[in-house]
């Protein structure tokens, strides 16, 4: 089932709400727990099984971590939690791709192929099993106690707003909301209001973009001009975007509505200045976990294995981080996919960040802060299309394409034909929405209303309520008319 539905908006999500504000906590959590299966099961069928196979699994893993007699013993129970959840995922992720890639060297040294038929991929497969893991290595380091009531762990694991996109949260922040949590009017009323906004940004501005992207990157390359591949490329850097973020809102947005404060996933990543500093702003809940779990127990293990500070003139610090850096953001790549494009994608970012740190860092502190946003908006929008691109060789058409190498007699569609006026108007409220433009504008508005008089004050707080609920019921009515005129595409993040 997907947000952006008829079926979720109008049918699943009102009654499961209507009916949670009146359950005491236990009785809540037992009608969410099934209405969250429920939600899951809708798409996925017979699935719904392996999601709740996993919080058993992993609840009875926490409390045998709980109850080990030694650290080693913890950490074989860990180590053990660990495989079957990465091997769960293996299996059913990447299991095709192994083979694929490893039959031909199979082959050559005469031995039978591998048959790995490729399995039905999990909805939120890598979500609930990285939230699972990140459970299992926070009971292992104390960070927080083992959960003794099954009923918690799996709401947790299935919860219906977060199961299939995240944002990953850490059982340490939400155990005790879990077992106590109130829902204010206050509350109930910002989920709403963060659930249309989301709500809005997937179905009016993302879908929309996705009409004029998806034939862009459809062209052969002989038809992809300059202007089609800079369109295609800065199209679907706003479209993931306002996809993932819009899904984001929503899922924060429905937690709030039910009591939880989730972790926050965007903070305007298109405004960084470094590509360190939009892996801080993009998805950050995967970001932290990266670092939490994969590229700090990495770097030190390495650097335990560096005794004298320098090494080879280099610093034993910079020996532990660059390995440690480019290995967690090639496996960033390929948990997005199970593709080479992703891999690269991955070790793409993994570059220049290590670039930035043993470079570029003081030459880019010396630019102005625009040319910074300028060099990370144009790495990352060049990254953007090879995440989207099918295959390396689209991805470099395309960029030979937009630095202007392409081929010289390619005589393509114009991006004129691609720009209506609609399409116009959605690629600039989109940028709007994609850059810190709109709280600028806002705290200058709240300057000029703290400066005026009480009379004046209040009378502009009324029409600024009057005015925000009026653009949030069209915005919830504008989508519900799309909903209802057309199709709308699952997003992006679900086929991770």
């Amino acid at each position: 089932m997907i947000f952006s539905t008829q079926v979720f908006l109008f049918l699943f999500l009102p009654p499961v709400l209507l009916v949670s504000l009146f359950l005491k906590k236990e009785a809540q959590n037992v009608f969410l727990l099934l209405a969250s299966l429920f939600f899951y099961a809708w798409g996925e069928g017979a699935l719904v099984f392996l999601l709740l196979a996993s919080a058993l699994l992993n609840h009875r893993l926490g409390l045998a971590i709980a109850g080990a007699a030694s650290p080693r013993r913890r950490k074989i129970i860990l180590g053990a939690g660990l495989a079957l959840n990465l091997g769960a995922l293996i299996l059913f992720k990447y299991a095709a791709f192994i083979a694929a890639n490893l039959n031909p060297l199979l082959r050559a040294v005469g031995c039978r192929p591998w048959k790995a038929d490729a399995l039905p991929l999990p909805l939120g497969i890598s979500f609930f099993t990285f939230m699972a893991i990140a459970y299992l290595v926070e009971v292992t380091n104390r960070s927080c106690p083992a959960e003794k009531n099954f009923l918690h762990t799996a709401l947790f694991i299935t919860f219906f707003p977060t199961v299939l996109a995240g944002p990953l949260n850490r059982y340490s922040r939400l155990q005790q909301q879990l077992a106590e949590r109130q829902v204010s009017r206050e509350q109930l009323a910002a989920g709403i209001q963060r659930f249309i906004i989301g709500l809005g940004k997937k179905v009016l501005l993302a879908d929309a973009l996705a009409k004029a992207v998806d034939p862009v990157f459809a062209l052969p390359a002989s038809a992809l001009t300059s202007g089609m591949a800079w369109l295609g490329a800065i199209g679907y850097s706003l479209q993931i975007f306002l996809d993932f973020s819009g899904y984001s809102d929503m899922a924060i947005g429905l937690g709030r509505m039910f009591g939880f404060t989730f972790a926050e996933n965007f903070n305007f990543p298109y405004a960084a200045r470094s590509i360190k500093d939009f892996w801080n702003r993009w998805h950050i809940s995967l970001s932290s976990w990266l670092r939490d779990f994969l590229f700090l127990p990495l770097a030190y293990a390495i650097s335990r294995r560096i005794r004298p500070e320098r090494l080879l003139g280099v610093k034993a610090e910079s020996w532990s981080y660059y390995p440690a850096m480019f290995v967690t953001m090639t496996l960033c790549g390929l948990w997005h996919g199970a593709a080479w494009t992703f891999v690269a994608w991955g070790a793409y970012h993994g570059v220049f960040i290590m670039l930035e740190r043993f470079v570029l860092a003081r030459r880019l502190k010396r630019l102005w802060p625009a040319v910074q946003n300028a060099y990370s908006l144009l790495v990352v929008t060049c990254g953007w299309v090879l995440f989207r691109a099918g295959a390396m060789d689209q991805a470099t058409a395309f960029w030979r394409a937009m630095s202007g190498f392409g081929d010289s007699r390619v005589r393509g569609a114009s991006p004129l034909s691609y720009l209506d006026a609609k399409t116009l108007f959605i690629l600039l409220v989109s940028l709007l929405v994609a850059f810190p433009i709109l709280p600028a504008l806002r705290r200058g508005y709240e300057a000029v209303r703290a400066g005026a008089g009480r009379r004046v004050a209040s009378w502009l707080q009324a029409g600024t309520l009057l005015a925000s609920h009026a653009f949030l019921l069209l915005v919830l009515l504008a989508s519900a008319l799309e909903l209802a005129m057309a199709y709308t595409s699952p997003f992006i993040y679900f086929r991770f």
